[in-house]
C-alpha cells in the first residue's frame, strides 16, 4: 500500500537528511546497485546498505546471512565465493554487488551497516587499498563490531543503531565513540531524548519513515535524518511543507 500525504505537516525547522533504505527498497530490488541509482534520482540524500563477507574474502552488499530471501539461490553467503554469489538473480535480473560497486554507483552519503563480524577486518583491509570516503558511516547493532570498527578504522565515523531507545543511548554511543545513533521511531524515543543525544554532538537519524504519521513524527522529534523504503515519497513530502 502507497502511504498517504500528510494533511498538514509541520516546517521542519531543518530539513532532515532522507537515506534510502537499501536504496529505493520499495520501488527496487534491495541493496542492488539499481535501486542506488533509484535513490538517487528520486532525490535521497544518502542510503543504507548491508555488508557481508564472501567465502574468498570480498565485501558483498546483502543484508540476510543467507541467500535464500533475496536471490533464486539457497545457502550462506559466507559459504558462498564471490564468482558464485555473482551467478545469482538479486531481482529484475541486478546481481549481488560489491561494497565498491555500490560506492560507485551512489555519489551520496552511505551509512554501511555491519552485519557480520569478521567484516570489520575486511573493511579495515579494503580501507587499506582504497580509502572510504569521508561520506561514510558504519553502523551496527552491536557494540563489539563497532569497537573493532573505533580499533581499525578510527577516520571512519560510526552510527550505533538500536531497536530500544532508552534513555542510556548517549552514554552508550559514547562507549564505542560513536557520531550517529539510529534509533527505531518507538514510543520510548522522544524529543528529550534527541535533545540529549544532541547535547552530547550525536547526530540522529530515525527509523522507519515508513508513513506520513511516521515521518511527521520524525520531524517533530528534531531528527537529523529518516531511513525510509520510501525515498521519492519521503523526500516529495519534505520539499512541499
Amino acid at each position: 500500500m502507497t502511504p498517504s500525504r500528510p494533511a498538514t505537516p509541520r516546517r521542519p525547522a531543518v530539513r532532515p537528511l532522507v537515506y534510502g533504505h537499501r536504496g529505493a527498497r520499495a520501488d527496487e530490488p534491495e541493496n542492488t546497485l539499481r535501486s542506488f541509482r533509484r535513490a538517487h534520482q528520486v532525490g535521497a540524500e544518502g542510503v543504507e546498505l548491508d555488508v557481508r563477507v564472501s567465502r574468498d574474502g570480498h565485501l558483498v552488499v546483502i543484508h540476510d546471512a543467507t541467500v535464500d530471501r533475496t536471490t533464486g539461490g539457497t545457502g550462506e553467503v559466507a559459504a558462498l565465493s564471490l564468482a558464485e554469489l555473482r551467478e545469482l538473480d538479486a531481482g529484475r535480473g541486478e546481481r549481488i554487488p560489491t561494497l565498491r560497486e555500490a560506492l560507485d554507483a551512489f555519489p551520496g552519503l552511505v551509512q554501511v551497516e555491519i552485519k557480520a563480524p569478521e567484516a570489520v577486518a575486511a573493511l579495515a583491509e579494503f580501507d587499506r587499498h582504497t580509502p572510504l570516503p569521508e561520506r561514510v558511516v558504519l553502523t551496527s547493532f552491536q557494540a563489539e563490531v563497532l569497537d573493532g570498527a573505533a580499533r581499525l578504522l578510527p577516520q571512519v565515523e560510526r552510527g550505533l543503531i538500536t531497536a530500544e531507545p532508552t534513555a542510556e543511548l548517549p552514554a552508550r554511543a559514547a562507549e564505542v565513540k560513536a557520531t550517529w545513533v539510529c534509533p527505531e521511531l518507538s514510543p520510548e524515543l522522544t524529543a528529550g531524548l534527541v535533545e540529549r543525544c544532541h547535547a552530547q554532538g550525536l547526530r540522529v537519524d530515525a527509523w522507519p519513515a515508513a508513513d506520513a504519521g511516521r515521518l511527521a513524527r520524525c520531524v517533530a522529534l528534531g531528527a537529523d535524518a529518516v531511513t525510509t523504503d520510501y525515498p521519492a515519497l519521503i523526500d516529495g513530502w519534505l520539499r512541499a511543507v
